[in-house]
Order: structure tokens, then sequence, then C-alpha cells
């Protein structure tokens, strides 16, 4: 347990510089799949009823809305980085 301000800032430093943007994704993945079992339901159609306003305002589900944007926010962009690799860094045949 930190004992001061600046050791716990100096933990959660060390904590990001040890984590990766594939275990950021895995994680928000884990938590989606999480919803989904709760509420016997896939993220995208919840996520398109939760924005036609069919399920409310409840706090999970806003939660549950904000981890499958962040979802589609990294996956858009991992897939930005594969096209790119794609395009640019393999090799042409000849």
């Amino acid at each position: 347990m930190p004992k001061s301000g600046e050791e716990l800032k100096r933990l959660l430093r060390e904590a990001a510089k040890k984590s990766s943007p594939v275990d950021e994704f895995v994680s928000v993945v884990r938590e989606l799949a999480r919803y989904e079992q709760r509420y016997s339901m896939e993220s995208a159609d919840f996520y398109r009823k939760f924005n036609t306003g069919e399920l409310g305002d409840a706090m999970d589900y806003i939660r549950w809305a904000a981890q499958y944007r962040m979802y589609q926010e990294m996956r858009t962009e991992i897939e930005g980085v594969f096209d790119a690799l794609e395009q640019y860094a393999l090799p042409v045949a000849a």
C-alpha cells in the first residue's frame, strides 16, 4: 500500500510502463464478455438498444456503453496498424 501520493503516482507510472496496448485491449474484451454474460446480450446489440433509448440509463449500462466505445476505438486503431503494415511494411512480390 502506498504511503504517500507521490509513491502512488510512482507505482501507477511503473504499472503503465508494464502494460501494453494488447493487454489493454484484452482487458476491455474480457470486461465486455462479463457484461454479455451478465445480461445475456451481445455488446453490439446492447449498444444499438442503449443508443436508441430502449434500455434506460442504469449506471451499469452507461459503463458497458463506455467499454464498448473504447473497444470500437481500440479495434479501429489496431485495424489501421495492420492496414499500414500490409500496405507499407510487407515486401512486395516481384
